[in-house]
């Protein structure tokens, strides 16, 4: 895994400037559409954008196009990539109505875990990775391995997600919930 800067990405979303950072990403992934970090942040966006239903400015109809457009070229380009593979995988897993027709809900949920699972093969040392994989079993089981491990899970999380970017804040928040 690596990280995922964007400096002026980054800039922006510090800034809570949301409507030049989503224009501004896709536009930018748009035009350069094998940069790795601008496709994985791109979709984070997104995801998130629509999600929380943050943009007064963009009609969901194109959020949600413009998610599907990201996240179908990643599969189609970026499936064997660690970093799109764990952050497909989460967001697909979590919202799988979002990436597919309803129908297909469960179909997408499970690829979600799958595209986890697969990350997590790459690198099985990676606690965060592994929490991910763990946060598909059932809570209890969950909470206790998170607690377990959460010393390690803390300085993982100050190291890795440590910006002030949406995408860090995030997985920070994520990361720290119930340690």
């Amino acid at each position: 895994m690596m990280r995922l800067d964007w400096p002026e990405l980054d800039e922006r979303e510090c800034n809570k400037d949301w409507e030049s950072a989503i224009e501004y990403s896709y536009s930018e992934w748009d035009k350069d559409q094998s940069n790795k970090t601008k496709l994985i942040r791109t979709l984070f966006l997104y995801w998130y954008v629509y999600v929380e239903d943050i943009s007064p400015f963009l009609s969901d109809d194109l959020v949600l196009s413009r998610l599907k457009t990201v996240s179908s070229f990643g599969k189609e380009y970026l499936s064997d990539n660690i970093d799109f593979q764990w952050l497909y995988g989460y967001v697909s897993s979590i919202n799988p109505e979002l990436f597919g027709k309803l129908e297909d809900y469960d179909e997408i949920e499970q690829e979600g875990r799958l595209f986890i699972k697969r990350a997590l093969e790459k690198e099985p040392k990676n606690i965060f990775l592994q929490m991910l994989e763990k946060g598909t079993e059932p809570y209890d089981k969950y909470s206790k391995w998170k607690y377990d491990r959460r010393n390690d899970l803390e300085r993982y999380f100050k190291n890795f997600f440590q910006g002030c970017s949406l995408y860090d804040e995030y997985f920070a928040e994520i990361g720290n919930k119930s340690l």
